[in-house]
């Protein structure tokens, strides 16, 4: 069986703290912010982590050089705050979207006789208004992580479930040569770190998982690279007369220009970007 996977997560160095006071910074390392999972059968899964440091991530920020008309008004860089932007506010605007259904399910269980009287109705209007109304910051996205976040041991756990492992399955010695389990992402170095780490060491990882990740960009470029320029006609070199061979970047641009190559949507979102990595795997297997 085939798995896809995607993980958004926080690398680098951060900053000690005693009492909130930064003193220092830690080694590098990698923290899982979420990870999404698509099986080749249609199964999937997707957790955010509550074990990351928030703190961090929402201060992390890069500088970048503004543009000449702030230059001339003294400002020379500005601070991006990428992590937050590109894989918190999403997190945020997720998880605050599951407390508003779940707020409007929990309204209409109670009895027809309480939820007639105006003051029920006010109160409901009122709690969902005010989640809806919540603003993008840290403390908001912090009761939402707290309250919908799951440990990396508990994720850990869940993740041998919906894979299949020697734990988790009764009739283990029958089926474990049929299973064949392969993991596959795209740039997955750093995916596939933060996702053994969850077990532990490399030797830690469950029995029958392999303990490697195939990279889908390697056989992206393999792909490409297995073709000609003529392959690729187009209506100013239909002659293909005296043209140079392609690099394999042009290749590549050439494949993404095909009718069936996906096309990525909510990116940096990980179940989404699991999803475009089962997808892209197909369209590689149907050239």
């Amino acid at each position: 069986m085939n798995y896809y996977i995607d993980t958004e997560f926080l690398e680098g160095t951060q900053k000690k703290r005693v009492f909130g006071i930064p003193y220092g910074d830690t080694k590098p390392t990698i923290d899982l912010i979420s990870i999404g999972i698509v099986a080749e059968d249609g199964r999937e899964y997707y957790a955010i982590s509550k074990d990351f440091n928030l703190k961090e991530a929402w201060e992390r920020y890069d500088l970048k050089e503004t543009s000449p008309a702030k230059k001339y008004m003294g400002f020379y860089e500005e601070k991006v705050y990428w992590i937050r932007e590109n894989v918190l506010r999403s997190v945020y605007e997720e998880l605050l979207t599951k407390e508003m259904i779940e707020a409007g399910k929990s309204a209409y269980q109670y009895p027809a006789s309480i939820k007639m009287h105006t003051k029920f109705t006010q109160t409901v209007i009122s709690e969902c208004w005010e989640i809806s109304t919540d603003k993008f910051k840290y403390k908001t996205l912090k009761r939402l992580i707290s309250k919908y976040g799951k440990t990396n041991k508990q994720i850990a756990i869940e993740i041998k479930e919906f894979v299949g492992t020697e734990e988790t399955i009764g009739n283990w010695n029958e089926i474990k040569d049929k299973m064949n389990t392969q993991f596959y992402g795209y740039y997955c170095d750093y995916d596939w770190v933060v996702f053994c780490w969850l077990f532990g060491k490399m030797n830690d990882l469950p029995n029958g998982f392999p303990m490697y990740c195939r990279d889908l960009k390697q056989e992206l470029d393999e792909k490409a690279n297995s073709f000609k320029r003529t392959d690729f006609f187009t209506a100013f070199d239909f002659k293909n007369e005296g043209l140079p061979e392609l690099v394999l970047e042009e290749k590549i641009e050439h494949l993404k220009k095909h009718v069936s190559y996906p096309k990525q949507t909510n990116e940096h979102n990980a179940l989404a970007d699991a999803k475009w990595n089962l997808e892209l795997h197909k369209f590689l297997n149907s050239l």
